[in-house]
Parts: C-alpha cells; sequence; structure tokens
C-alpha cells in the first residue's frame, strides 16, 4: 500500500508550489541553530541494517566534517542539512563533475563560485544553501532552490519530477542523521578508506584488498560508473561481506537498508533505473522503504563471444584477450565471487570503446544549435553528453562536453569576460579557468604587467580540450 509515499509526492508538490517570492519572507524570533540535537539512543543497531552505500559515503565525509561544521557555525546552517546535501550530491568524493558543469563535494556551479567569493567548495556549498534558506526561511524551499535556482522557486514555478526528488532525497538523508547517526558513525568507523593510484581499475583494487568489485561498488555508488581517477578515495570493509545480495533467477535480490536509496543501488549493480522501478513498483518521487525485498534483473542480450575457459586463464586475462573489462565478465555472467574453473563457459563482450569529448564554455548569444553546429555535431548528442534530457536551457560560463571525433575536430579557443574581485591575481584567475598568465596577458594585451586592478574586465582563453 502506498498511501504515505503517496501523501508525501502530494505534500511535496503543493508545498514547492506554492512558494512565497523573497519579499514576502517572514522573519523567524529565533535564528535556526547550526545543528541538530543527536536523538540516537546509545544502542548500535546490527551492520545488516544499514545500507552499504551510505555508510560509504558518510565514511568519505568524515574526511570533511571538521570543515564543514567550521562553516555550518560561521553561516548558521544547520550541520545536518550541510551534510545531507552533500552526501546527496557528491557522496563526499571530491573530484566529482556533472554533465552541467558543477563541481566538488557539493556541487557547486563555477559562475556561483565565484560570486561567493569564498576560497573552498564545501565553503561554497554551505554559504549558498545558507543563503538560500535565509531568502526563503525554509528548509525544504531552501534545497529546491539549491537544485532548481531561486528564481524559479520565488516565481512559484512547477518544479520538475527531478527537483522533487532532489527535495525527498535529501531530507530523507538528514532525517537518517538525525535518527540513527550513532549507530552509523560506529560502522561507518570500521570501514578503510584507501586511494586511487596510477593504473588502478576496480580488478586492481578488488585484488589490492581482497574485496569483490561488486562490493566496492556498492559502498562508492557514486563512483561505479565513472573512470576512476588518481588521488579518488575508495571505501572498503576489512573483511568481505555475504550478506549484502543474494542470487536467485536472473538476477539479484536486495533488501533494502536504513540510508538506501534505489538510485545508488541502480548505479552500483549497472541496472537500468527505469527498469529498477518497474521490478519493484516503485514511484518516481519517493524514498526507499526499509526492508523491501528488490529484484535486480541482471540479463541481457547483445552482441558477445562465448568463451570456455581454460586452465590458468583469469578473469583479467581473458578480458585483456577479448577486450573486454572484469567487471562486465564478473556481471554478466554472475560471478560474483570472482571464482571462475576451467571448462566454464563465459559470455563475453567488447568493452564499448571510450566517448571522445571537447569540453566547450558556454559564452553569450550562443545556445545548444549554434554550439552544434559549430562542432558538426548535434542537439541531441550534447545533451546525452551531459545528462540534459530534453532540456535546451544552458548558462553564460556552463562548461559543456561536446561529443566528437578528436581526430577531425581541431581544439577550438573560446574568450569568456571575467570581472576581478578582491585577492584576485593573474595566477588565481588563471588556475580557475584553466588557463595560463601569459595566455591572458597575451589576450589582454597586458605584455608583461600582471597588475590588475578590483573591478577590471579581462577576456579569458579558455581552449575546448581532449576530455
Amino acid at each position: 500500500m502506498r498511501t504515505p509515499s503517496a501523501f508525501l509526492v502530494v505534500l511535496v508538490t503543493l508545498t514547492l508550489q506554492s512558494v512565497p517570492g523573497a519579499s514576502q519572507v517572514t522573519v523567524q524570533s529565533s535564528p535556526i541553530p547550526p545543528s541538530s540535537r543527536d536523538i540516537s539512543t546509545n544502542d548500535v543497531l546490527p551492520l545488516e541494517q544499514f545500507s552499504p552505500a551510505f555508510l560509504g559515503m558518510y565514511r568519505k565525509v568524515m574526511e570533511i566534517e571538521d570543515e564543514i561544521r567550521r562553516h555550518t557555525d560561521r553561516y548558521n546552517l544547520h550541520y545536518d542539512l550541510a551534510r545531507a546535501v552533500c552526501l546527496y550530491e557528491s557522496g563526499g568524493n571530491a573530484g566529482l563533475s556533472s554533465g552541467p558543469g558543477a563541481r566538488g563535494y557539493f556541487q557547486v556551479m563555477p559562475a556561483t563560485f565565484r560570486s561567493l567569493r569564498v576560497d573552498t567548495n564545501i565553503e561554497a556549498g554551505v554559504k549558498y544553501l545558507s543563503m538560500m534558506v535565509n531568502q526563503f526561511d525554509r528548509e525544504d524551499y531552501a534545497v529546491a532552490a539549491y537544485n532548481a535556482g531561486p528564481g524559479r522557486v520565488a516565481r512559484r514555478r512547477p518544479m520538475p519530477l527531478e527537483t522533487l526528488q532532489y527535495v525527498i532525497g535529501v531530507g530523507h538523508f538528514r532525517n537518517i542523521l538525525k535518527t540513527h547517526e550513532h549507530s552509523i558513525r560506529h560502522h561507518a568507523n570500521e570501514l578503510q578508506l584507501t586511494t586511487v593510484k596510477e593504473g588502478d581499475d576496480w580488478w586492481q583494487l578488488s585484488q589490492r584488498l581482497n574485496i569483490p568489485i561488486v562490493q566496492l561498488r556498492m559502498h562508492n555508488p557514486f563512483l561505479a560508473n565513472r573512470q576512476l581517477r588518481v588521488g579518488q578515495l575508495i571505501v572498503y570493509p576489512t573483511v568481505e561481506r555475504d550478506d549484502i545480495l543474494e542470487e536467485i533467477d536472473d538476477g539479484l535480490e536486495y533488501m533494502s537498508r536504513i540510508g538506501d536509496n534505489y538510485f545508488n543501488i541502480a548505479f552500483a549493480l549497472e541496472v537500468d533505473i527505469n527498469t529498477v522501478r518497474d521490478e519493484n513498483d516503485l514511484w518516481r518521487l519517493q524514498s526507499l522503504p526499509v526492508s523491501l525485498r528488490m529484484r535486480l534483473p541482471t540479463d541481457w542480450n547483445a552482441k558477445h563471444k562465448v568463451h570456455t575457459v581454460r586452465r590458468g586463464e583469469t578473469i583479467q586475462s581473458i578480458s585483456t584477450d577479448l577486450k573486454s573489462n572484469p567487471w562486465r565478465i564478473i556481471r554478466d555472467n554472475e560471478l560474483w565471487n570472482q571464482e571462475i574453473r576451467t571448462g566454464m563457459v563465459l559470455r563475453v563482450r567488447e568493452a564499448p570503446p571510450k566517448p571522445t569529448y571537447l569540453v566547450h564554455r558556454v559564452t553569450a548569444g550562443e545556445n545548444l544549435s549554434v554550439i552544434a553546429g559549430r562542432y558538426s555535431t548535434t542537439v541531441s548528442g550534447i545533451q546525452a553528453a551531459n545528462a540534459l534530457g530534453r532540456r535546451t536551457l544552458i548558462r553564460i560560463g556552463q562548461q559543456l562536453r561536446i561529443p566528437t571525433n578528436a581526430a577531425t575536430v581541431a581544439p577550438t579557443t573560446t574568450t569568456v569576460i571575467h570581472r576581478v574581485t578582491r585577492g584576485e591575481n593573474l595566477a588565481v584567475i588563471a588556475r580557475r579557468y584553466g588557463t595560463t598568465v601569459s595566455a591572458i596577458q597575451a589576450a589582454n594585451e597586458l605584455g608583461r604587467r600582471t597588475l590588475i586592478s578590483i573591478g577590471q574586465q579581462l577576456r579569458i582563453p579558455t581552449v575546448a580540450t581532449n576530455q
């Protein structure tokens, strides 16, 4: 029966569509406290009751919690709310970039970061979220504004489904922190951290840590379907667990736990999100109830080779010989324990070629059609590369990935205008835009001069590069 979820969806939808404008805000008689009180008990709930994904994300956020606390105290923001946004936006991963160009722990757009005049992504996220709370005087409206923009919320425009789900998801995480943090912290402290090294992939990490890839992915859902980069943090349990997944016909069964959402589960196991919804009768707008037995189909039908395992072969050697990758072989053949034996028959798909992109920074007067024409690609191709769906709205300064054949398209130089703010110098500005001091000097006919003034407008040359 879905009555509670239905009520939640209707409540959120009606609430966000009746947001008052900023001029109508009523100031509270007392300030919002910087953090919520701990209402959890001293009894530690069993590990099996908690989402591996949430524990992994929480463990990463523990590495930056002191800085989050410092800024929430400064900007008078609920500590739990800030952490919930960080958990939902990035899973505690520092180097993430979204299709539209948002970056870092709090997924802040570059233009927003510059306007806030802060030093770090964490401070930017906390400060901006605090501004939204002050503007709308309600945390749920503030979270919607953080995702969709304050203008849309203030004008009472209908919220996109993704924004409504965002509000539900952040609120869900915030409540979990309020009610179960004692147990969560206990179990997260038992998890270990390692750093991605040069040449590492999921297979190399699995061999080094002696933990199956599927469990690494489930503890690091935001990295599961991204190319690993040197320096990224990987969370892992000290010993392999046997209580997370259960094999069933044509797939897996997973019992939902405290802190789960079905997006992270789908990403970790590489199951289509719509399939997860359909198989488990889930709505697009809901939090995931605890103790739901979820069916996760892993069957597939695609071009592949049939390979019989020979003596001495490993998953790694087979993937190399057949131009696949270990995770693809493990998932496609349900080898969750990563064990193979001589004579076993495997279905092996070739790994898809890595797409080639150029990175383009949007300038004044551009739209997707103009950009697509410049790079001899299509609007739909740009939308797909940047996870835009059917949206066509882009912003000046936004970075877009442009799908293209790098062999036939030369890098394109574009120029953005930057207004100098207090504390900036040419080196700082060059790093921010990924260019050089000499390039800025040349673009602005500065010669060898490095002196700039507050308010001065500089032309910043940016080059679309292979990504």
